[in-house]
């Protein structure tokens, strides 16, 4: 690699991190670690792709147009000629992508960097649905596993997902949507969607399955109106915010300022050049990023909200992975093409 263009990433990674005094000791304590990263990346002509839950050292080493949510990932991981994609995140985005791109070579730095939401639900569980909702579509959520997505119809992220559960309703010509898997998301869905006359059908709605994030989970009603009392959050001021993600519970998300995708969640900010206090309900390394990239904002942060998955992928480990192309992602064929449609589905949904 050339050694000006090598130096020319570093600069803009370091420009990213001057934000932060600790990110910038990081960063020089790391510096030779980022480089080779770095360099492996231009030699071996590889994607990184950075989810927005990642540590800022992590996510930074992905270009502008490389990190974000799972929707905008996907659409990056469709649309790559590169012949190698590094996903840092976990192994059902990183299973996305090789769906995506079944000729291209998919690693994930730590293979065990898995999820709570998806973990519990299977194909089985899907056609179980099937069975008791029948000529209902069946929209998944992208937090889950091939064969998952194999059984569906459509899928959907927390950017996009009212306006696929529209469009599937409108498309089975049905008023009934069933949703998986998760179930405080399906809730937060159902209420969103009333005034369209829809029914969500989703788990822990009718029986005792039940799907939910483990970081998301803990964020409490109680603990958002704790947090507006304590750092001076006044609802509906336009100098400050709290904002949660959809996978949060219903009651947190009317007590929010505002609820979306982790993209939607940044586009937020944006928009609201008068900000300058901010808390978000989710994970708390999406408030670490955004602090760098808006450092006239003061992010409340609470570092015991992280997902013990995303922090699984750490600098040493990427690097492991790309001096050995290990560990790589493989998907069965024929499971991998009947999740493509789910996928290619949501894709071809207008943007509402």
């Amino acid at each position: 690699m050339n050694q000006s263009v090598l130096d020319s990433q570093l600069h803009r990674m370091e420009q990213a991190l001057r934000a932060s005094p600790d990110q910038m000791l990081e960063f020089k304590a790391k510096r030779d670690l980022l480089a080779r990263i770095l360099q492996l990346k231009e030699e071996k002509n590889v994607l990184i792709l950075g989810h927005n839950y990642m540590e800022p050292l992590v996510f930074y080493l992905s270009g502008e147009n490389e990190r974000g949510d799972s929707l905008a990932l996907s659409r990056r991981a469709a649309e790559t000629d590169k012949p190698i994609i590094l996903f840092d995140g976990v192994r059902f985005m990183a299973e996305t992508a090789k769906i995506l791109s079944p000729d291209k070579k998919v690693l994930i730095p730590d293979p065990e960097a898995g999820c709570s939401l998806a973990e519990p639900f299977t194909a089985a569980d899907v056609l179980e649905y099937r069975r008791r909702y029948p000529g209902c579509p069946v929209v998944t959520y992208i937090n889950s596993y091939a064969d998952v997505k194999a059984e569906t119809d459509y899928c959907c992220t927390s950017s996009n997902g009212p306006n696929v559960v529209r469009h599937a309703a409108r498309a089975f010509g049905t008023n009934r949507v069933i949703f998986f898997p998760d179930s405080l998301m399906g809730a937060n869905l159902q209420k969103e969607l009333e005034p369209d006359g829809i029914e969500i059908i989703y788990p822990g709605k009718e029986d005792d399955k039940f799907g939910r994030c483990e970081v998301h989970e803990k964020f409490t009603v109680e603990i958002l109106r704790g947090i507006r009392r304590q750092y001076n959050l006044i609802k509906g001021s336009e100098e400050t915010a709290v904002l949660a993600h959809w996978e949060c519970l219903p009651e947190v998300l009317a007590e929010a300022d505002y609820y979306g995708s982790t993209s939607q969640m940044a586009q937020y900010i944006a928009k609201h050049p008068k900000l300058k206090r901010v808390f978000l309900a989710t994970e708390c390394e999406m408030a670490a990023n955004l602090a760098l990239e808006y450092p006239q904002v003061e992010f409340v942060k609470t570092c015991n909200m992280f997902c013990q998955h995303m922090r699984r992928i750490t600098l040493e480990k990427i690097l492991y992975s790309l001096e050995h192309e290990v560990y790589e992602i493989s998907v069965d064929p024929a499971i991998a093409a009947r999740a493509r449609q789910a996928i290619d589905r949501m894709l071809e949904v207008p943007r509402g």
